[in-house]
């Protein structure tokens, strides 16, 4: 068992409550550690609405942005940093007091400027916004990495865009599949050596109503019961974007966290895992813990995954803060249990 993966929101009020609950509740087995995304950043990449929606070099068309002919699009400076050098602060009081484990690191995690584009910008504006996005953005890392010593430091790429293009749920704005990895490779490739980095492969997934990600709801109780409406059929795209992320990325992956569904409970929602080709130290984590089934749950489907893929740590299926309290509390649960399974097994 590599260990528990945390994508970076957590559903606790603020900051020191996030550290708390890592420190108390799930370590041993979390070493890459989030502050979790308390406040308007449980919005993920709506944060970002007024790089677009109120831009003056961009034109907005029934609530997309879109460029403007004649006019370059540009966009003002991106501040990931500022929160995060806040935020670290606090992590280093809970780690210095022993509230977190000595080998913590600090977990940034952001959305790639295709995230950012999709949720803001009109299809055909897509590619050239991001551009500009980009080179904001690009800014904003340089400065993570002024405030936070890469030794303390890991740095997740969000790619819930990437992988629902991949599936097929959205059309990709891009000259095909290796246009994306490319794309993602160039902001990968901004993370020092010396730091970590790694990717969170999610479908978007929220506890508390649909999104574009889950495809529209079949039926007014759907919509209401909110969540998933349409369901990847198996691991496919999950190993298409992870080895197109291999081939493209030059310095090392430390993680990759992929979503997978409670519903894949059979060999062939697993197969396509045998044909992942990441290197040796990769580390590779599939979101198999629910709420709904806990620990048991989990177990039942490792076993099939570890037929396809032998070594993997656990995670969830999307962030913690998309999890209402009790559905917290669940989780935690379940990764107790089976850390404390796998403990069972190792000393008996």
């Amino acid at each position: 068992m590599t260990g528990f993966y945390l994508t970076g929101s957590i559903n606790v009020p603020d900051v020191d409550a996030a550290f708390d609950l890592v420190g108390t509740h799930l370590q041993p087995g979390v070493r890459r550690i989030p502050d979790g995304e308390p406040g308007d950043r449980a919005n993920w990449v709506l944060t970002q609405a007024d790089h677009f929606l109120a831009n003056p070099t961009l034109d907005v068309v029934d609530g997309r942005a879109q460029v403007r002919p004649g006019t370059p699009a540009a966009l003002r400076p991106v501040d990931y940093h500022t929160t995060a050098a806040d935020s670290y602060r606090s992590f280093l009081r809970a780690r210095d007091a022993g509230r977190l484990a000595a080998e913590s690191r600090f977990l940034v995690s952001i959305p790639t400027p295709f995230n950012a584009v999709n949720s803001f910008v009109t299809f055909d504006s897509q590619v050239e916004v991001a551009a500009a996005y980009e080179d904001a953005l690009a800014e904003s890392i340089a400065a993570l990495h002024d405030v936070i010593p890469a030794s303390d430091l890991a740095v997740q790429w969000d790619l819930p865009t990437e992988l629902a293009t991949i599936e097929g749920w959205f059309p990709n704005p891009y000259a095909g599949q290796e246009a994306i990895f490319t794309a993602t490779a160039r902001v990968a490739d901004w993370v020092d050596e010396a730091a970590e980095l790694t990717f969170h492969l999610c479908y978007g997934d929220s506890k508390f109503g649909a999104s574009p990600f889950m495809g529209n709801p079949p039926d007014a109780a759907a919509a209401a019961r909110g969540g998933r409406h349409i369901l990847p059929r198996d691991a496919s795209a999950i190993v298409t974007l992870a080895n197109g992320l291999s081939r493209h990325v030059t310095r090392r992956i430390d993680a990759i966290h992929a979503a997978t569904v409670a519903s894949w409970t059979r060999r062939a929602h697993w197969q396509p895992l045998g044909d992942l080709a990441l290197e040796d130290t990769t580390e590779f984590y599939l979101g198999l813990v629910h709420a709904e089934d806990g620990a048991d749950g989990a177990t039942r489907r490792a076993r099939i995954a570890a037929e396809f893929l032998p070594h993997f740590g656990y995670g969830t299926e999307c962030g913690l803060g998309r999890h209402s309290v009790a559905q917290l509390s669940a989780v935690v649960r379940a990764w107790q249990d089976l850390r404390d399974s796998e403990l069972a097994t190792v000393t008996a």
